[in-house]
């Protein structure tokens, strides 16, 4: 799977219509759930709507494919559970547990 094509996918689903996908978490955290929206070039996260619990978001957070790119990259070590990579990638990026979120819902869908 490529970072590219999954980006793509993921905004073409969101300018059909705006999605709500949950977090997800490696330990026993509850999974929170976000909506999804398309803005120009961009991925927009908000509190979810239908779904709860929301995620507690002051503001919308915009994501760049820059950024999702970025995260992307750490998104099969953080998987398999490798230690401290959640922690590494953060301090680059606020919206790691929404991209990790994102990877893992679009590449459900690719699979199918």
């Amino acid at each position: 799977m490529e970072a590219k094509v999954l980006w793509s996918n993921l905004l073409k689903q969101a300018q059909e219509a705006e999605f709500e996908i949950h977090t997800i978490p490696q330990n026993q955290r509850t999974r929170l759930w976000f909506q999804v929206e398309v803005q120009g070039n961009y991925l927009v996260i908000s509190k979810a709507k239908r779904n709860s619990p929301s995620a507690r978001l002051s503001m919308e957070r915009k994501i760049s494919y820059k950024d999702f790119e970025f995260v992307f990259r750490y998104y099969e070590r953080w998987l398999k559970g490798e230690p401290g990579v959640r922690q590494e990638v953060a301090q680059k990026s606020q919206n790691t547990a929404y991209i990790f979120a994102l990877i893992s819902a679009g590449a459900k869908q690719v699979r199918i």
